[in-house]
Order: C-alpha cells, then structure tokens, then sequence
C-alpha cells in the first residue's frame, strides 16, 4: 500500500500497521500516527496528527443540485494546523464527527477546541 503525506513532512516509518488498525469514521481513518483518506485507484493520503493545532466540530449544510435544490445538513471536523492549513472532513451523522474528533482527542490531548483557543 502507498501512502502520500497532505501536509507537514512524510512520518518516516511504515504506516501500513497504523493503517490497518485505524478507527472507521465516515470515508476516513483515524490512526495513532495520522488521519487517512481514500486515494484513488488504491492506496491513502494522510495527515499526520504531529502537525495537527486544533480540531472541532460544527454543524454546516450542503447544497444539493439539481431539481429539488436545497440544502442538507452535515457535520464538519475542521482540522487545522497553523495559519496556514485547513482541512474539512464532512460527516453525514453527528455521532459520526463526534467520534473522530474524540479519536483524535484520545491520541492527542493537546488539540485546541475551536477556532477561538488556537491563537491564546
């Protein structure tokens, strides 16, 4: 399996154990060393949880096209870290959000919970 850092510099070790024990949240995994994403045709790209600032959740909504257009609710894990990376992980169910962002909180308890705390 491959593995392409998203942002910060490539975890030197082999993540494919890490990979495979990762919690299931939604299309992404939570492991003890990064977040994955699906990467098309195979393989994953990840964030390690080292450069992670902050993470929370919040409820959003997301347009829907076509005829019947209106919105639905969602809910987003933001993840940042520093200024200058974000990244939005979208949920259909809130449990679901709660969940990875309980996950990242057991591996790293130093996370920031809203946008407001990062910069004290």
């Amino acid at each position: 399996m491959t593995f392409k850092v998203i942002y910060g510099d490539a975890i030197g070790e082999d993540l494919t154990e890490d990979y495979k024990g990762a919690d299931k949240c939604g299309g992404y995994r939570f492991g003890k060393s990064a977040i994955y994403f699906p990467r098309f045709p195979f393989g994953a790209e990840y964030i390690p949880l080292s450069v992670l600032e902050g993470a929370w959740v919040r409820k959003s909504t997301m347009s829907i096209k076509g005829c019947c257009a209106g919105q639905i609710p969602i809910y987003v894990l933001h993840v940042c870290a520093g200024a200058e990376f974000f990244q939005n992980l979208k949920f259909d169910r809130k449990q679901d959000a709660e969940r990875a962002l309980s996950l990242l909180k057991q591996y790293r308890p130093d996370l920031s919970d809203a946008p407001e705390k990062r910069n004290e």
